[in-house]
């Protein structure tokens, strides 16, 4: 890719560390978004887009809360719509980014038709399942912006190393799928479904598939799989340099949250406790999004090396 010239370079620096800013400001709106929920406080404003038919309503704490995220959500859009602004009005970046800027663009559209669905639908399932699946990528997409910016800023184009990169999109797919479970975990309320741990209701590990109870269990059994592919991960990507740090950081983060995940259980769903879950649980998304993007630049490296490989020896013929 053509580097750019310095002006960009200092614009994409600038829109890079914008990009991270709104990124952790998204990973905050989860958060609070589960601290929402905890709180019971999900249809403290039982209209949408006002409050009570207000655009600022009479507070009591549970409809300052919400009210509050739709205000936080709102100048998180401001600030999006400003990012997009300063790298799409030049031609340059535009050619660089534009692709991404739309998606998270798109993201975003989509979260606040589904945020609006929650409060209209009276926190159907699929609704809230949903809404907790966009949010996430939303905020990985921005995390994602911010590294290409700022690597494009400071002349970064490619990789400096390679690795096996099946385990690490199987790692990929295994923390995709424990998001959407609980999500649907959260919205079904079978956070006590198994009321125990390690085993379930004093039983075994999977004493059934079906019901809440099931639900409880799937969540549990394929932590316990993400925990063993970040593990995995460690043990291969040691020396790799960012992949390495990113699986040892996902490694962690992933135990801690086993470790919150139980907590919960056992201290019966103590708000403190879900909304520390609930941040652990988009770090690891982040933490995971940020390997997929290493992956990437590792096939790309792979490949070129070959595609180089392959006209050293045909010049040499």
């Amino acid at each position: 890719m053509t580097p750019l010239l310095a002006h960009d370079r200092a614009t994409a620096l600038r829109a890079g560390r914008g990009a991270a800013a709104l990124a952790f400001a998204a990973w905050a709106l989860i958060v609070i978004g589960a601290l929402v929920r905890a709180h019971g406080a999900g249809l403290s404003c039982p209209d949408w887009p006002l409050c009570h038919g207000q655009l600022v309503p009479d507070f009591d704490a549970r409809i300052a809360l919400e009210w509050g995220h739709r205000l936080f959500a709102g100048t998180l859009s401001l600030g999006v719509a400003a990012l997009g602004f300063a790298l799409l009005r030049r031609r340059a970046l535009r050619a660089r980014f534009g692709r991404l800027v739309g998606v998270i663009a798109g993201l975003l559209a989509v979260q606040v038709v589904l945020g609006g669905l929650t409060v209209l639908l009276g926190l159907a399932p699929w609704t809230v399942t949903a809404h907790l699946v966009i949010g996430n990528s939303f905020a990985l997409s921005l995390a994602w912006l911010a590294r290409d910016a700022l690597d494009a800023g400071r002349g970064v184009e490619r990789a400096s190393h390679s690795f096996s990169t099946r385990l690490a999109w199987l790692a990929c797919g295994l923390v995709a799928l424990q998001m959407v479970l609980g999500g649907i975990v959260a919205s079904h309320f079978a956070g006590l479904a198994c009321s125990t741990f390690p085993l379930c209701n004093g039983d075994s590990l999977a004493p059934t598939l079906h019901g809440p109870v099931g639900l409880h269990v799937l969540h549990r059994l394929n932590g316990y799989a993400v925990a063993l592919a970040f593990a995995g991960l460690t043990w291969q990507l040691r020396g790799t340099g960012a992949a390495g740090r990113l699986a040892r950081v996902g490694l962690a983060l992933v135990l801690a949250q086993v470790a919150v995940g139980a907590a919960n259980v056992l201290l019966r769903l103590p708000v403190e406790i879900t909304a520390l879950h609930s941040a652990l649980a988009a770090g690891i998304v982040l933490t995971t999004g940020m390997l997929a993007r290493e992956s990437l630049a590792a096939t790309r490296t792979v490949r070129d090396s070959v595609i180089a490989e392959r006209h050293a020896l045909g010049g040499a013929r």
